[in-house]
């Protein structure tokens, strides 16, 4: 874990870690895997960035006390649920938002919003809950080019790794004030859609903008275009 996070040795990796000192740190699962072959370990560095991302989403997860694997809050009132099933649940969720199966999704989502252009405020038209849909269908790897996505993403997954990337998040609420599962972010409409064509080129918005580029062809061409 020393080499992959940059160090020379488990001494100075450790009196780092117990200087109290936060600090952000590049995960290098290459350097991880590579120390490990030479001592005869067969290791994917993708190992390592597991590990790492359980435990950015411990962090994530106790700056915000009501983010579940589900997103924000308990979600709908289900009329068949006691005030003990529904505990119960919450702690599920919270349980499952930092679980080691949390670690691929996360990711995942975390190479998806790397990509998303950043705007000053939190803008009404971005959802989470689009997003991680979005972010599931995303083909993208490990750093050292082993297989990561598509993978099912739930959404507190996606807004979590929004909220690691630095991106601001305001969770939704319902009229009586109380958070809902999604969230928005400050993230640009544009930005968002042109990822969303890219990723789900078949998708309704990839449809309806090659519909609307095919009108305005038309359009310049004097032909009707109905």
């Amino acid at each position: 874990m020393a080499r992959g996070f940059g160090f020379r040795t488990h001494a100075a990796f450790l009196e780092r870690a117990r200087s109290g000192r936060a600090e952000a740190a590049t995960v290098d699962g290459t350097a991880f895997a590579q120390y490990l072959a030479r001592h005869d370990f067969n290791v994917a560095g993708s190992t390592l960035y597991r590990a790492a991302a359980q435990a950015a989403l411990i962090g994530v997860a106790e700056r915000f006390p009501t983010l579940t694997a589900a997103g924000f809050g308990m979600g709908q009132w289900r009329s068949d649920e006691t005030p003990q099933e529904r505990r119960a649940r919450f702690a599920q969720d919270r349980a499952d938002l930092v679980s080691e199966y949390a670690a691929a999704p996360f990711l995942a989502s975390l190479a998806f919003v790397s990509r998303v252009e950043r705007t000053k405020t939190i803008r009404p038209a971005t959802n989470s809950y689009w997003l991680k849909h979005v972010a599931e269908d995303y083909e993208c790897t490990y750093p050292d080019g082993e297989p990561l996505g598509p993978v099912y993403v739930p959404n507190g997954l996606l807004i979590a790794a929004a909220i690691h990337a630095g991106f601001d998040v305001k969770p939704h609420r319902d009229d009586y004030g109380r958070e809902k599962l999604n969230a928005g972010f400050n993230m640009a409409k544009t930005s968002l859609y042109d990822l969303d064509c890219e990723i789900r080129p078949d998708g309704a918005r990839a449809q309806d903008r090659r519909w609307e580029e095919e009108r305005r062809a038309a359009k310049r061409s004097g032909y009707t275009y109905l």
